[in-house]
């Protein structure tokens, strides 16, 4: 499968139709990298995918979580999830309940490559498929030449969670086992994630809802064919756009539709620097050539957010939030969205469903912007890290190295050579940079 059939296949609509409350910046991530991770994993058919979402679905509480839960209240619980040769009675598993790091450190201690006495926890269930110790953080790190070992919460980062899981994947040669849809199918792509087989349960269940969303049936009748037809159609919106305003390259006019959560997968956010405006792009490029260059492990999340995903966003949150009447919207070039639907209540419906998708925050007091830094394409949002001393190049040509911590993009030293670079940190939002710190 092509990337552009994975960008046909793997839609909002149909990963939600699998997970309802998936965590936006999950989905985002998921809809971003499918096209150019998918393929290299050998995720070469509909059941193949569906598997794939199926047990990420399991691992993730829906894809709603890329750390895992180690919070347990009863000893029941305890012994349900890890037996009971770990824990033999009530009162040894009190101990470890409500203590999610003490617990971690006891039940994966000296597994999977741990050797220290806080790798258990350092090292716990991570990301999309839950990658789970030391050695297994090291192999899928090599894989990808990405420092997961030393830098473990690169694991636990949207942006960086599907590629890892794909590692996991291939290393493991699940798609070899992941081409049928009967039980034995689901048993044996568990066996190879999770070989005690633990959550069968909800894979299962979430397999019959991946396999009804990525693997219709074949139509028996003309009119069901119709109806078949019909649901591709709306599950298979392409993603395509990425803010035909700008003059980007692969612009394509989605079709006509209502408003609803299935707008989320147009116009998706940049994440090329080369998609940036002058002079901030050269900036931005040489900032992050100078991390890259010292070692420093640089994930990049977003860069120009095209105006036509802010315009749906602030009017899907105005319609949501403020009432506002769906027929005075006015309209944007290049969206043919319908804001109104039948009934006001079913508009209403539609944009609060908008609102849910995009992860707009339920506190929000004022409406998204219909301009930013991002949408201006002067911000970039990365996650960076490094392990040890980083020996970087400040903009003069000299070099400086950094001992101190914390050793990621709220380190003091490096915010200060950033600025050197004219790439301004903004203190409160941890991954964002910007030509003036906004």
């Amino acid at each position: 499968m092509s990337g552009s059939d994975v960008i046909e296949r793997v839609t909002s609509a149909r990963l939600k139709m699998v997970c309802p409350a998936a965590a936006s910046e999950i989905l985002e991530a998921i809809l971003t990298e499918a096209p150019h991770e998918f393929p290299k994993a050998e995720l070469d058919t509909a059941v193949q995918i569906a598997h794939f979402i199926a047990q990420i679905a399991a691992e993730t509480c829906g894809l709603g979580r890329l750390d895992e839960n180690l919070h347990y209240t009863t000893a029941a619980q305890l012994v349900t999830a890890f037996g009971k040769a770990r824990f033999p009675d009530a009162a040894f598993a009190a101990g470890y309940l409500r203590s999610p790091q003490k617990l971690a450190n006891y039940v994966y201690a000296g597994r999977n490559g741990n050797v220290n006495p806080d790798d258990g926890w350092v090292y716990r269930g991570s990301g999309l498929i839950q990658l789970t110790g030391r050695g297994n953080f090291r192999s899928a790190g090599n894989l990808l030449g990405m420092p997961l070992e030393e830098a473990p919460e690169l694991c636990r980062t949207a942006d960086s969670a599907l590629a890892i899981a794909l590692a996991y994947w291939r290393l493991n040669k699940i798609s070899d086992v992941a081409t049928g849809i009967a039980e034995k199918d689901i048993v044996a792509v568990t066996k190879r994630i999770n070989p005690a087989l633990q959550g069968l349960d909800d894979r299962r269940t979430y397999f019959k809802r991946a396999r009804k969303a990525f693997v219709p049936p074949k139509p028996s009748t003309e009119a069901v064919r119709r109806r078949v037809t019909a649901l591709e159609t709306l599950l298979a919106l392409p993603v395509k756009r990425r803010g035909a305003a700008r003059g980007l390259e692969g612009a394509a006019t989605p079709p006509a539709s209502l408003s609803g959560a299935h707008w989320v997968s147009f116009f998706p956010t940049s994440r090329a620097l080369d998609d940036l405006a002058q002079p901030f792009r050269d900036r931005a490029t040489a900032f992050v050539a100078a991390l890259r260059d010292a070692g420093a492990s640089v994930t990049i999340s977003a860069t120009l957010r095209p105006l036509e995903r802010a315009y749906l966003m602030h009017f899907a949150w105005r319609i949501a939030k403020q009432g506002l009447d769906a027929t005075t919207i006015p309209a944007m070039a290049g969206v043919p969205i319908a804001w109104n639907h039948p009934t006001p209540t079913k508009s209403l419906a539609a944009a609060r469903a908008m609102v849910a998708a995009y992860g707009i925050s339920p506190g929000l007091r004022e409406p998204p912007s219909l301009n930013s830094r991002h949408s201006d394409g002067v911000a970039v949002d990365m996650t960076l890290s490094w392990a040890g001393a980083l020996t970087i190049k400040r903009s003069d040509g000299a070099t400086e190295t950094i001992t101190t911590g914390p050793r990621n993009g709220s380190n003091s030293r490096l915010i200060a050579i950033g600025q050197e670079y004219r790439v301004i940190k903004l203190l409160s939002d941890p991954p964002h940079w910007s030509s003036d710190g906004h």
